[in-house]
């Protein structure tokens, strides 16, 4: 395996890396073959402990565990040369915040931020010798699905209450800071394609979503302004999302306006339809539903499928494992009606309830009703059909989960 590596040093500046016994170099980042279960690699001229910077370039299809601590993630966020390596830092910062604050959360605590992370927002706000795009995916909050999934035993509702109160309070701490980086990547010339004008345009609609997320009547104002000033399709979805969780009458009108602007554009229609799915509103459920009567919605549509239903069900993952269950029976009964008109566009929908097995009680006896309720039916499709049964195959020989490991 060809691993290449960089040690960072406590300044953020690299090292130059020479094995012992070669000659001095001034190069950053080397590549060890890995030919063997263990191997022992001797740095010299290293004088501090430094922070590794492991898999640069991504030289070799694998994936990587190591033990970072929150310093050592900060460290890299901020100044590992290697840009892939300097987000994946940022998002395990993410990762593991969320995680505290789920626990706190299902213990009663006090919820709070750990410290790295709006120190290491921060510096990727002030950062604008770095690349905007690069930095807009480093502040983007991981998928909720996948943090559950690091859980031993997944409990959704407290990922999904840790996800709302780390954007909502990175937001309120920094407001400042997302204004102004707003502010400063605002277009002021007319769209281009240019991967910078594209980069920027990405780090102001985050900045925007930040903001969206405190609901207050500025960062209302400022998403319909951001609408109104908007002259491309990325801006205008940036202002829907910046106010998709809202329950104000800001958030009606916006959405309204942009349905009657683009309800004969199919594609544009299919992303007011997915913000609308994705929404975490108590609502969205009811709202989804009154959807699939809309005059613009169509089952033998695949695409227009995916964008509300496929969105609901396999990235809406508060309102999804919803404390009732109606979520997973809405899931099901879709899938079940479409099995007879696009079986592949069912099979797909019920991958939502693949991970059953991994959820606690009582999502975990919910989602399998839902299963077994479908495959009941008799009638299913090879496709759905594969799907429910692998789905419930893993039920044979599991104990339910009781417990979950800490955070």
């Amino acid at each position: 395996i060809p691993f290449a590596v960089g040690l960072v040093g406590r300044d953020g500046r690299d090292l130059p890396l020479r094995l012992t016994g070669e000659a001095p170099t001034s190069d950053t980042t080397r590549v060890l073959e890995l030919t063997s279960a263990r191997h022992r690699f001797l740095f010299a001229d290293i004088e501090t402990i430094p922070v590794p910077s492991l898999l640069r370039g991504f030289s070799a299809p694998v994936s990587v565990e190591f033990d970072y601590d929150d310093a050592s993630l900060a460290l890299l966020a901020s100044h590992d040369s290697d840009a892939v390596n300097r987000w994946d830092a940022a998002q395990r910062l993410f990762v593991n915040a969320i995680l505290r604050v789920a626990e706190s959360h299902r213990r009663g605590l006090a919820l709070e931020l750990p410290p790295p992370l709006p120190q290491i927002v921060a510096r990727l706000l002030a950062d604008d010798d770095s690349d905007a795009a690069l930095r807009a995916l480093a502040l983007k909050l991981p998928d909720a699905a996948y943090v559950a999934s690091l859980e031993a035993v997944t409990e959704p509702h407290g990922i999904a209450a840790a996800f709302a109160y780390v954007e909502r309070a990175l937001a309120g701490v920094l407001r400042r800071e997302f204004e102004a980086t707003h502010a400063r990547t605002r277009a002021t010339a007319p769209y281009s394609r240019d991967a910078g004008h594209g980069g920027r345009r990405s780090l102001n609609n985050r900045c925007l979503r930040y903001l969206g997320a405190l609901d207050d009547a500025a960062a209302q104002s400022l998403a319909v302004a951001h609408y109104d000033a908007a002259d491309n399709m990325t801006d205008a979805i940036g202002a829907l999302s910046a106010l998709r969780d809202s329950s104000s009458a800001a958030h009606d009108a916006l959405f309204a306006r942009f349905e009657t602007r683009w309800r004969d554009e199919p594609l544009a229609l299919d992303k007011w339809f997915e913000m609308r799915a994705q929404s975490t509103r108590a609502d969205t459920l009811p709202v989804v539903q009154a959807l699939i009567r809309h005059p613009r919605f169509n089952a033998h549509n695949p695409n227009r499928v995916r964008s509300l239903v496929g969105a609901y069900a396999l990235r809406n993952f508060a309102r999804f494992h919803g404390d009732d269950g109606a979520g997973y029976a809405f899931v099901a009964d879709q899938a079940a009606a479409l099995d007879a008109i696009n079986p592949q566009l069912a099979a797909a929908l019920a991958c939502a309830f693949n991970p059953w097995t991994r959820y606690a009680e009582p999502y975990r006896a919910r989602m399998m009703a839902q299963l077994e309720r479908l495959a009941a039916r008799g009638t299913l499709s090879p496709d759905l059909g594969e799907i429910v049964g692998r789905a419930l195959d893993c039920a044979v020989d599991r104990v339910p989960p009781t417990s979950r490991s800490p955070a």
